[in-house]
This record gives C-alpha cells, sequence and structure tokens, in this order.
C-alpha cells in the first residue's frame, strides 16, 4: 500500500496537480487525496503544499519526491527484465508531441505500434515545444517529439525529419497564381501565427528574419494555439498564416488553401525526439524506439524529408 501511495505522491508531484495526476492514474480526484493524506500521516508531515490551483512540494516532500523516483524506476527495470524473460512487452508507455506531430504524424505511428505490441497501453499528450520539455524533463513522459530545439543538459535530442513550413493563403486572395511574393507586400497584410513557445512560432520567426523581418515590422492579427484553428481562420479570410507543409495536404489536394513562396525566406527545420538522460528506459519505451528505427513505421509516408537517425 505504501508503494502505491508513493507512486501517487510521484504522480501528484510530476503534474503539480490532484485532477490532473488523477486522470494520469485513471483514479478519481478523492481517491489521490486520500492516498496523499494517508502518506503524509505515515510521515507525519506535509509534503504537498496547495496554492493558487498548483501544487508545489515542501521541503519534506522535496526529499521524498527522490525515493518516489527510486522507486518508480525499480518497478520499471522490474518490468523489463520480466518482459526480456517473457518475450513480450507490455506497460505504459507515455508520449509527449507538439501539435504538427501530434495531429498529424503520431496518431498513425502509435496506431501501427499498438497492432504490433498490444499489451502496450499509450498515452499522447499534446503541446507546445516548452511545455512538452517541462514534461520529459518532469518525468510526466517518457519521451516527447517537437519541433524546435531542446537546450537543456539533462535532455538528449536526436533528429527525427526534415520539414518545411509554408506562407498559406485563401482561394481567391490577390496572390493567388503568383509563385513568389516580396518580404514588403507581406508587411500589409493580416498574418497569423503561433503563439510564443511554439516551435513553429520559433521557425517562423527566424525565416521571417532571413527575408528581412522583423516580428514588429509584420501585421499580427492573431495568435493561435491550434494548427487546426490556423487553418480554418486562413480558410475564411481572416488572414494569411505561416504553418508546417504536413498539415494542409488535404487542403492543397482541394485548393482550400494555397501556397506561395516567400523571397529570401527560409522555413526549413528538422523534427526531434527527445528523452531524459536520467530516466530509466522501460521495456515499451525500448520498444517504441526500435520500431521507429525499423521501416514498420515508414516515416515517409507520415513526414517528409530523411529517415530517423535514433540510437
Amino acid at each position: 500500500m505504501l508503494d502505491t501511495q508513493l507512486l501517487v505522491f510521484k504522480a501528484v508531484a510530476d503534474q503539480k496537480s490532484f485532477s490532473r495526476a488523477a486522470r494520469v492514474l485513471h483514479l478519481t480526484q478523492p481517491a489521490i487525496s486520500l492516498h496523499i493524506h494517508h502518506l503524509e500521516e505515515y510521515f507525519g508531515t506535509r509534503l504537498l503544499d496547495r496554492n493558487n490551483r498548483q501544487v508545489t512540494l515542501t521541503e519534506a516532500g522535496r526529499v521524498l519526491y527522490q525515493y518516489s523516483l527510486e522507486l518508480s524506476r525499480i518497478y520499471d527495470e522490474a518490468r523489463k527484465a520480466l518482459a526480456d524473460i517473457s518475450g513480450t512487452v507490455k506497460g505504459r508507455l507515455v508520449v509527449g508531441a507538439t501539435l504538427t506531430l501530434g495531429e498529424y504524424f503520431l496518431p498513425r505511428v502509435t496506431g501501427q505500434f499498438k497492432r504490433q505490441y498490444p499489451e502496450v497501453d499509450i498515452t499522447l499528450q499534446i503541446a507546445n515545444t516548452t511545455e512538452i520539455m517541462r514534461r520529459v524533463l518532469e518525468g510526466a513522459v517518457d519521451l516527447g517529439f517537437i519541433e524546435g530545439q531542446a537546450a537543456h543538459p539533462n535532455l538528449i535530442q536526436k533528429d527525427l525529419s526534415q520539414d518545411e513550413l509554408v506562407l498559406i493563403i485563401p482561394p481567391g486572395h490577390p496572390w493567388s497564381g503568383r509563385a513568389e511574393i516580396k518580404p514588403e507586400e507581406l508587411k500589409k497584410e493580416p498574418l497569423i501565427l503561433r503563439e510564443e513557445g511554439s516551435g513553429t512560432r520559433q521557425v517562423a520567426e527566424a525565416g521571417l528574419k532571413k527575408a528581412g523581418l522583423e516580428p514588429s515590422m509584420l501585421n499580427i492579427i492573431m495568435e493561435l494555439g491550434s494548427t487546426q484553428a490556423i487553418k480554418e481562420a486562413v480558410e475564411a479570410g481572416l488572414g494569411i498564416a505561416i504553418i508546417s507543409r504536413l498539415a494542409i495536404k488535404k487542403e492543397s489536394r482541394h485548393n482550400l488553401l494555397q501556397v506561395v513562396k516567400l523571397r529570401g525566406a527560409d522555413f526549413h527545420r528538422t523534427f526531434h525526439i527527445i528523452f531524459n538522460r536520467h530516466k530509466f528506459r522501460s521495456a515499451p519505451v525500448e520498444a517504441f524506439f526500435k520500431f521507429l528505427r525499423s521501416n514498420t513505421a515508414n516515416p515517409q509516408q507520415c513526414l517528409p524529408g530523411k529517415s530517423l537517425h535514433l540510437k
């Protein structure tokens, strides 16, 4: 029972929320609260502070958290050892991904993986690059798929595949039929971008700067946290946008959105997979890495460019 309470405590600490921990563990929030109450009674000290809708660790909680990490690692090692003996991969795999990868790449890949490893329970969490990095660092997800760079000493980053952002316009726009526009023409147009912290936003701004366009020079009318919302806004004629070519395959095919090149801009980028160098890689994680390296996932069907480079 104490082991269960420690693992519940770890989930609350990782998620910084009783409700989010309840969702991750598939328990009710009252059950989570009861586990924490019993744990605090057992150790005779408060382990968590509950302030402003966010849960933080007390000094005692920070000490206990390190032991909960060790307990979680031991359970993972035990599951992996038994899986190696039985030849069966089972357990839980939590994958974090940014919007483009989470919406347009991973559903197909995780579906293929699930068919090959039916006893692995997969959870997919979608957020922007900054948030996915945070969750990987905290151990809330096993590995992350991101669009930006992961500059942190505790993160290992591997190239996944190449991608390109494109400038999209609605049908009937004055630029329709043009192959290319000049940078000065973009200054006057209402522009819709992803939110700050998004890998797509970082690449878009870097590409615009190469064309001589600083953000302050642009008419940014809207920032949205969803690629789908951006596409719908452009289709509705609210403005133009810069998003992944991967995200507009269907719209381009049905002429709902059109692509125009911006002279001097370079919107190429590399998708990455990241994981915590200090987190034990369970049997499902190892199997997923092996699956991604193989031809089974066939990433070229989902992503343009080169193959995976995971080791």
